[in-house]
Formats: structure tokens, C-alpha cells, sequence
């Protein structure tokens, strides 16, 4: 009713032109539209109504003497109906009314939708589609944790700020197979709860994100080995099979994700013109759904050398064969390979090449760094896939050491000048 008396009043069709003098229904309209929008504080009374000495009830301006009372907030949802909220002291009354004053003006006046932690962590996870299948799963164990922690049946909306330092500060002590978690996963703990409760406010779960303000902790970035030309020509040397070189290569020459690797198929290899796609592909037969990181195409360029072990792998493949890589042996021979003992086995590797200790990752970030002193950083961060130039920037270039040897040798001329 008083969503209508306010498309009513607005159009004019009640309160009339402004020439026009106010009617009675005109102003009946406009106060009920005031009493919608506007937050006022009262006194609560409770207890009996006071009396004198001859049982005579006081009236209300003597009520404040002899009456208990609290100060309660009150105000109208935009279907008319009516809220409250009670405080001991008026100045908290007040401070609350300013803040509800202002969620009210913007379409915020009505109580958030009832519903628990853990209905919310199942409404979620189906509604968020859009969600990588690492990132699912990731989510489902943060809203697990949580639930877990201040309880399955507790309200979204009952979710404060203080719920939210208290989880963060349990979940940063929380022990697993007798270690603490690290300071970066915390804060990828906390950037999930931001997102998750994200959603929860912009499905009107609840008026403000609890996690908003919390910031996240500073972590140092982690030293990664550079692997130089050299390095990967002893990786490849080492390798054990033409699998594993066409790993690697890929990686360092091409500098794709693990991921896209082990996705790459050969329709996305293009000889000619000597090109790799990176594209989403969906399900079929033969073929598992799959989406990149990023989740936009982009094509990479593939040195000779990338193009020389993919044409082996090729030569080598059975008929049919649609993933560049795929399982050699055991019941699953054919499939796709999978990420199983990958770990294990190129530190296997790297420890027969007399390498420093060091990850697939690392092979990516090395291409990087070779791109980074032969095109401009941009272009580095488009065929890496970043969406953002700055985490190229930061995680993936490296200063080496002969670009510290040139910066020294500079410094020392410019001193002897």
C-alpha cells in the first residue's frame, strides 16, 4: 500500500501540481509516506503504569520518574510493516537511528530473509555457477569452517563483525597434520569470506558485509627459482620420457599452467603458424569440460623447439588420440593425464639435472622473466594471462643476476665520474 501511495504522490496523482492546494487525502498520503521513510526514537515503557498516594494514575509527562523504560528505534519496511529495536541508553538509540535513517532512504528498511548458515552454504554453491572447480571447492571448505565454527543453524544475518575476527582468529590457530596455516592462506581464507558474504548481500541475506573491514595481513612474497636456458636444457636431458619433455617445454616455452597442459588438445595446436590455444572446452565422449584460470582464450606462440617435441608427441600418439597428453599405463590408459605424482616425479627429475629446489610453476614464471627483457611488460601479461599487470609485475618477473652484475657495474661508473 505504501509503495503505491509513493508511485502515486511522485506522479502527482494524489498530492496534486504544486499550485494546487493539499486535499485531506493528499496529506493523509504524505504522512504515511513520511512515517515509511522517517526513524524516530521513543521511550519503551514497561512495568505498571505509575499512581499516587490515592491510587490515581500519573499521567505520561510524570512516567519517566517512576516508570522503568528502554529507548527503542522504530521504523516502516517498504510493505508498511513495522520494526523495532530497543537500547538502554538513548544515545545508542540515536546513533542506531542515524545508521538505520540512511539504509532506509536507499531501500534497505526491511529486515533481511531469515536463513541459516547452513542453507545459505547450499543456496551458494548452486547459485554461483560461474565458479571455477578448484574455486567450488575451495568455497565449500571455507563455508564448512565456518558453519562448523559459530554454528550451522546460526542466521546469516546475525552475522557480525565480531563473529567475523572471532572465526579468522580460530581459523589462523587451527592446527592440521600438527602445522599452522601460513599467513597467505589465511588471507585467502579471508578474501573467500568477503566474496561469499558478497553474495549474501547482494541477495539481501543481510545489510553489510561482516568481513568488509578486515584487512588482510602482510605477507612477504616467497622466493621462487629462476631457471635459466641452461637449467632447462638439464631438465629436458633428465626427463625420462617424451612426455615429460613435452611437459616441461611447454611450460618454460610457452609458459602455460599446469592445467592448460594437461587440457591442451590437438586441435588447439596450429603448426603453421606456430600458435598454441588456450581455450574452455566442453564435454563430450572423449572429452572432460574444462575452463582456463583466466577464462578467456588466448593464443600463445610456440618457439621451434616447443613445435619440434610436439610434432614427436604427435608421431607418437595413437589413432583417435585427442589430449596431446594422456596416461601411458594402468586402467586409465589413453585418458587424460592426471596431476597424480606430478610433484613427485619432476622432483625427481630436477634433483637428476643437479637443479636447486624448485616447482613446475617455476617454469612459467621463468618464461616471464625471458619475455620480460624482450617485450613490453603488457605484452608479458597478456600471453601469461593475467588479468591484472600487477601480478605479473610483482610474482612473475624476476630481477637476474647478470641485471644486478650491469646495475652494479653502472653505479660503480657513475662513482668514478
Amino acid at each position: 500500500m505504501f509503495a503505491c501511495l509513493r508511485n502515486h504522490c511522485q506522479s502527482g496523482t494524489l498530492l496534486g501540481w504544486v499550485s494546487r492546494p493539499w486535499t485531506p487525502t493528499a496529506l493523509w498520503a504524505r504522512r504515511c509516506i513520511m512515517a515509511t521513510e522517517k526513524v524516530g526514537v521513543y521511550r519503551k515503557w514497561h512495568g505498571r503504569v505509575p499512581v499516587d498516594e490515592f491510587g490515581t494514575p500519573l499521567p505520561k509527562s510524570e512516567w519517566s520518574r517512576s516508570r522503568p523504560f528502554r529507548w527503542a528505534v522504530r521504523w516502516f519496511g517498504s510493505d508498511g510493516k513495522r520494526f523495532s529495536k530497543s537500547f538502554e541508553s538513548r544515545k545508542e538509540a540515536e546513533r542506531y537511528a542515524e545508521t538505520k535513517q540512511a539504509e532506509v532512504r536507499v531501500g534497505k528498511g526491511d529486515q533481511p530473509r531469515a536463513i541459516t548458515l547452513a542453507e545459505f552454504a547450499t543456496m551458494y554453491l548452486d547459485l554461483r555457477g560461474d565458479l571455477a572447480p578448484m574455486t567450488k571447492v575451495e568455497h565449500a571448505r571455507t563455508l564448512r569452517f565456518m558453519s562448523g565454527f559459530l554454528g550451522t543453524q546460526m542466521m546469516v544475518c546475525k552475522v557480525t563483525s565480531l563473529d567475523a575476527r572471532r572465526f579468522l582468529a580460530w581459523y589462523r590457530k587451527r592446527e592440521y597434520r600438527g602445522r599452522i596455516p601460513a599467513a597467505a592462506t589465511v588471507n585467502k581464507v579471508l578474501r573467500e569470506c568477503k566474496r561469499i558474504f558478497g553474495e549474501a548481500v547482494a541477495c539481501s541475506l543481510i545489510h553489510e558485509n561482516p568481513f568488509h573491514e578486515m584487512r588482510l595481513e602482510k605477507v612477504g612474497q616467497r622466493p621462487w627459482q629462476f631457471i635459466s636456458p641452461t637449467g632447462f636444457r638439464k631438465l629436458i636431458e633428465a626427463s625420462p620420457s617424451l612426455r615429460w619433455q613435452g611437459l616441461i617445454t611447454l611450460g618454460y616455452c610457452c609458459g602455460l599452467r599446469l592445467g592448460e597442459v594437461l587440457n591442451l588438445t590437438w586441435s588447439d595446436t596450429d603448426f603453421e603458424r606456430s600458435q598454441v590455444r588456450v581455450v574452455r572446452k566442453d564435454a563430450s565422449e572423449h572429452r572432460s569440460a574444462w575452463t582456463p584460470k583466466d577464462k578467456d582464450m588466448r593464443i600463445v606462440p610456440l618457439p621451434n623447439l616447443g613445435a619440434t617435441v610436439l610434432v614427436e608427441l604427435q608421431l607418437a600418439a595413437a589413432d583417435g588420440q585427442e589430449y596431446v597428453f594422456v596416461n601411458g599405463k594402468g586402467p586409465a590408459k589413453g585418458d587424460r593425464m592426471k596431476r597424480l605424482n606430478i610433484w613427485r616425479d619432476f622432483q625427481t627429475i630436477r634433483e637428476k639435472a643437479g637443479l636447486p629446489k624448485c616447482s613446475l610453476h617455476d617454469l612459467r614464471k621463468s618464461y616471464c622473466t625471458n619475455l620480460a627483457g624482450a617485450v613490453p611488460l603488457h605484452v608479458v601479461q597478456e600471453l601469461a594471462g593475467h588479468a591484472d599487470i600487477r601480478t605479473t609485475r610483482k610474482h612473475y618477473v624476476k630481477v637476474r643476476d647478470e641485471q644486478i652484475d650491469l646495475a652494479r657495474r653502472a653505479l660503480e661508473d657513475v662513482m668514478r665520474s
